[in-house]
């Protein structure tokens, strides 16, 4: 049986970190990796952050789906959006794809910048 413990270890392993080491990565105490891979924490605070350093995402921590992670080497200008954004260097923009019947919830201290006007084709 695969769950958050398993998947973490056996990540962390495959990046050859002890778990200071990867405590440290994420500026935490070594114990709280190893309350992860016992199973005693379900549902870490920083589980974006440790998703990050272990080069995964989160949906594939907590429930095993494999998901592709997709790095973006430069910004692609591909939509008109409905109001102007005044960049800031110190933050990431981000193009999402959902449904028209689904909700769009943001997390992780996200904020919404702009609605997606038009694709250009």
């Amino acid at each position: 049986m695969s769950n958050l413990a398993t998947r973490v270890k056996k990540l962390r392993l495959e990046k050859s970190f002890s778990q200071t080491q990867l405590a440290d990565k994420l500026g935490i105490s070594y114990m709280n990796i190893a309350n992860i891979e016992t199973g005693r924490v379900t549902n870490p605070r920083y589980l974006s952050n440790l998703a990050e350093v272990l080069e995964t995402t989160t949906s594939y921590l907590l429930d095993g789906k494999a998901t592709n992670k997709v790095q973006v080497e430069k910004p692609i200008h591909i939509v008109a959006l409905t109001e102007e954004i005044n960049h800031d260097p110190n933050k990431d923009y981000w193009i999402v794809e959902i449904d028209k019947e689904e909700k769009l919830f943001l997390t992780d201290n996200a904020l919404q910048v702009s609605k997606i006007k038009q694709i250009f084709k």
